[in-house]
């Protein structure tokens, strides 16, 4: 899946963000995983795949600075994420041993 389609997926969820900048937000998270076939991701890649999303607005921003913002203040990041899930995709996780596809 690419950025065009995860651009499409999260239009499609109703994401009220305009194109350019929902294109933005693809490419980060498409340059840190693959987006495939939706599946649950744990606390830490959650975290990962929020990371990936909050830079684009704080491009130097690290894994303790997100731990240090306040819930509220991510719901956004939380939301496309899960905007992407109801139209079945979402980050693709390695798992150590397994064939990447």
């Amino acid at each position: 899946m690419g950025i065009d389609d995860v651009v499409r997926a999260w239009s499609l969820a109703g994401t009220p963000t305009a194109a350019d900048r929902l294109s933005r937000y693809a490419r980060a998270l498409v340059a840190e995983r693959p987006i495939g076939p939706y599946r649950p991701l744990d606390d830490d890649q959650e975290d990962l795949a929020i990371l990936a999303l909050y830079r684009v607005d704080r491009p130097h921003a690290t894994i303790g600075d997100l731990h240090q913002i306040p819930p509220l203040a991510l719901s956004s990041y939380h939301q496309m994420l899960h905007d992407l899930a109801s139209e079945g995709f979402g980050p693709l996780m390695p798992v150590p041993g397994a064939p990447a596809f």
